[in-house]
């Protein structure tokens, strides 16, 4: 517990208030410093502000009194306008209580015109503005002057204005006509619009009662309502500003004035407000109030939409437009060609309907602008344009490509980058760690560090030293706390500066290493591989430091250039030197598959130890593949819905590594049997595809557990980054690696999705996308429930962007027949529309299984209609 000591010399009132203080009293901080003149003040406030330090980590009995007390005496002593705020808004005092009576009674004595100073002083940080509306609304009211409008103060007013009723609480608050304007000003500003509650119709409704009432102005609030939902984004905001406008009920004139704003929320505006302004508009129109221009504008923006819904309205609103003729008919018609450019092939199959229906109103110039916008419509969609416009579309459509069976242009698969051989010099690896968040970073980076570390420890070891010092010290609370080292080990950046400046004795080392290997299972090898290493590392640097590292990567993919391992060990044998066996282990792992007859050669006069191992190894060629099996999960509590993951045997030799290591390369299984670490799926890290970079099967085994959530959960680490770093990596690319695939393309995020659309393309650019597989990995996903078909169309229609029609159309065709067989799952329309699209694209043919039966059912679903279209594009025969 603090010593909160009491100076010997402190004069009796101010002894008499340091001492309330002390005893957490600060009902009578007031009455005790009213009378001390203002040198006695002065001089409490050294002790106060000691004591403000002592009580930010005080949690003894009695700690929150003392705050409470701290705040008021602080305020009382602080003379100036600067420090009373600065002190006022301390957060390790204020939070201690919400009475503010002991606050303003010691801030009693003061001017009017010192309080609003200290109140607006206060407003200007948004944070404090916000956190303490309360004091400063009453530090405001006691001063008599105008409130802040500060962004944090208005924020803070929502937040604590409103208790219920909300009408009379508004009504009756003093700052109502001046914060209310700003709430559609601020940032972040109106999230109680939204809320309704069955006692009480809420803030929306109170604000257009008391407009109603006139204590607010009508006009204002509708301006900005309009005006902050055509530029708000988040959803419970956009829904705060709807409810208030629906309460606000504006009438056709209201609307009508405003109709240049609506028109601008359609291209860019938040759907649901996009929605209202389509909405808004049409009324208008239905009431001979929108302008033939306006209606152009709004249509060009609200086609070019991604919401289906939003596009279909304006082309129904366009068609009724067009049946009421006038001068502005062809204008509106051309609008309509806007739709030709969509994506969704039922928006572009509307669009050209209500072409085809109304095309005796277009003139000669007309048709040939619809005829010059035909292009971008379907093949099948193109013909039918062409068959009801005639001659006049057909010699404009003539040239357009129908797609054909050549191989698509795909991006050219990228090359692993040599790294660079020299070792960061001591003023840039001092930079990189200054710069490493976390002891994290990419694993080509980790390296440089790793490596630059142990060369200058062997080179310099006191100059390192000197030169870490600065960097070191944001490390050390890892080094030692409670009374352990229990952080080492499990940090790398921390263990190895311990380490390297000493600060870790060295049976505290050989325990951390101890801990990694007694935690070695197969489902946690994968993390505990580098864990082992940086423990090694560590203990070495501070006893015998290494001259260099084995197993530093020469690719940027971490792989190893099979001739410099066989150099590096051969200066190792110069120098009598004896490599770590992690290190050693690891550096194995990571060589080249390809092995020049002559390095075989040259490792074979290797003698050490270390050296014999890698000549045997290089002489038998790679370390062998494991057999890899696909397998479902069985029910359970875990697993309601269940998945497929990959076991995968053992390596042949794997009894050759030490562990964690044999581990690793051992037999594993996440399917049955629990182990004692508990833990099933492992990590998800680039770091650890760095480990085998030519064994990628391996290590996407023991990420599959983790990435079957990625339709759930939206926090799962590097998913994002794995994938594309996957694809690059060497060795087959099997069961695990296309698994990874399916789950990434029906991942909850975004991100997910795209980077398992940059991996299929890498993949097939280097012949090792086995889209067949990929396919049925999606639909047994699917029909288990793991995906929903609605995310993996958004992500392959990514593909087909990038004019990967033949990928596309590949997997696609290998998802429908499950699909089919089953009774028209959710989401089946989509997958039809884009695998018709993409078959359009590359030229198709052939048959899917279940397709025929499909599109000869009576109907006109979607699903029915693209079914016939994607068997169409299919039998083409020109």
């Amino acid at each position: 517990m603090p010593d909160y000591d009491i100076p010997a010399g402190a004069a009796p009132g101010a002894h008499a208030l340091l001492h309330a203080v002390r005893e957490g009293r600060a009902e009578d901080v007031a009455k005790l410093a009213s009378p001390l003149t203002a040198a006695e003040r002065r001089a409490c406030l050294p002790v106060l502000k000691a004591w403000r330090k002592e009580v930010r980590d005080d949690r003894a009995e009695g700690h929150l009194g003392i705050r409470e007390a701290l705040w008021a005496a602080g305020a009382a002593c602080s003379s100036g306008v600067a420090a009373a705020a600065q002190w006022l808004a301390a957060g390790e005092l204020w939070w201690s209580s919400r009475d503010l009576t002991p606050v303003l009674d010691a801030l009693g004595d003061r001017e009017p015109a010192w309080l609003g100073q200290v109140a607006h002083r206060m407003a200007e940080r948004r944070t404090v503005a916000r956190d303490q509306y309360p004091l400063i609304a009453a530090l405001v009211q006691a001063a008599g002057c105008e409130p802040p409008t500060t962004d944090g103060f208005v924020l803070g007013w929502e937040l604590c204005v409103g208790g219920s009723p909300v009408r009379k609480s508004l009504g009756e608050h003093p700052f109502l006509t001046v914060m209310v304007p700003r709430l559609f000003e601020v940032p972040e500003a109106g999230s109680n619009l939204q809320y309704v509650w069955d006692h009480d119709p809420g803030w929306a409704a109170a604000l257009a009662g008391l407009a109603e009432e006139g204590r607010l102005s009508r006009g204002m609030l509708l301006d900005g309502c309009v005006s902050r939902l055509s530029r708000e984004t988040r959803l419970g905001l956009v829904r705060g500003f709807l409810t208030l406008l629906t309460a606000l009920d504006p009438t056709e004139d209201e609307y009508a004035a405003r109709t240049l704003t609506w028109v601008r929320m359609v291209p860019d505006a938040q759907s649901l407000a996009a929605a209202r302004a389509q909405e808004v508009l049409a009324r208008l129109d239905a009431a001979d109030r929108l302008e033939t221009e306006h209606l152009v504008e709004a249509s060009r923006a609200a086609l070019t939409r991604p919401e289906k819904k939003i596009v279909r309205a304006q082309l129904t609103l366009l068609d009724k437009a067009v049946k009421r003729g006038g001068p502005g008919t062809e204008e509106l018609l051309l609008a309509v060609t806007d739709v030709f450019a969509h994506e969704e092939h039922s928006l572009q199959e509307r669009g050209l309907a209500l072409l085809i229906r109304h095309r005796k109103r277009a003139g000669g110039a007309v048709l040939a602008a619809i005829a010059a916008s035909a292009g971008q419509l379907r093949p099948d969609l193109r013909a039918r344009a062409a068959e009801a416009f005639g001659d006049v579309l057909a010699e404009e459509t003539a040239g357009i490509p129908e797609g054909d069976d050549e191989d698509e242009g795909l991006p050219p698969a990228p090359l692993p980058e040599p790294l660079e051989p020299e070792p960061l010099s001591l003023a840039e690896l001092v930079e990189e760690i200054a710069a490493v968040p976390e002891g994290s970073g990419a694993p080509v980076r980790q390296e440089r560090v790793l490596g630059a570390l142990v060369r200058h420890a062997h080179a310099d070891l006191p100059g390192l030293r000197a030169a870490l010092e600065p960097v070191a010290g944001r490390w050390k609370e890892r080094w030692y706390a409670d009374g352990h080292y229990y952080y080492l080990g499990w940090h790398w950046l921390p263990s190895l500066l311990a380490s390297a400046m000493g600060a870790a004795p060295e049976e505290e080392l050989a325990a951390a290493r101890s801990r990694v290997l007694e935690s070695a299972c197969p489902h946690r090898a994968v993390g505990l591989v580098p864990l082992l290493r940086v423990a090694e590392i560590a203990a070495r640097l501070h006893t015998d430091p290494l001259p260099f590292l084995l197993a530093t990567p020469t690719w940027s993919t971490g792989t190893i250039d099979p001739a410099v391992l066989v150099e590096r060990l051969a200066a190792y044998e110069r120098a009598g030197i004896a490599p770590g066996p992690a290190d050693l282990d690891l550096a194995l792992l990571r060589l080249d598959r390809e092995v020049p007859p002559g390095v075989v050669a040259a490792a074979a006069e290797l003698t050490s130890p270390a050296g014999r191992r890698l000549a045997a190894r290089l002489a038998e060629g790679p370390l062998p593949d494991p057999a890899v099996f696909r397998e479902r999960q069985r029910l359970g509590l875990r697993t309601a819905r269940p998945g497929v993951l990959v076991r995968t045997e053992a390596v042949a030799g794997h009894e050759d590594f030490s562990e964690p290591f044999r581990s690793l390369l051992g037999v594993y299984d996440p399917l049955t049997g629990r182990c004692r670490c508990g833990d099933e799926g492992g990590e998800l890290s680039t770091q650890l595809l760095a480990l085998l970079p030519q064994h990628r099967e391996i290590v996407a085994a023991r990420m599959l557990v983790r990435f079957a959530w990625l339709a759930y959960d939206e926090s799962i680490g590097e998913a994002a980054d794995v994938l594309p770093v996957l694809a690059e990596s060497g060795g087959p690319a099997g069961p695990a690696t296309h698994l990874l695939l399916a789950y990434g393309l029906g991942a909850r995020r975004p991100e997910e999705r795209l980077s398992a659309v940059d991996a299929m393309l890498v993949l097939a650019a280097r012949g090792q996308l086995d889209t067949e597989r990929l396919g049925r990995d999606v639909a047994e996903l699917t029909q288990l429930r793991r995906l929903t078909l609605q995310r993996v169309v958004e992500a392959l229609r990514e593909l087909v962007r990038t004019g990967a029609y033949a990928t596309a159309w590949a997997v696609l065709s290998a998802v429908l027949p499950p699909l089919l067989a089953d009774e028209a799952p959710h989401g089946l329309p989509a997958v039809l529309t884009l695998a018709a699209d993409s078959a359009e694209g590359c030229g198709a043919r052939g048959s899917v299984p279940g397709l025929d039966a499909l599109a000869a059912r009576p109907g006109s679903s979607q699903t029915v209609k693209q079914a016939r279209r994607l068997k169409n594009a299919l039998d083409r025969t020109d």
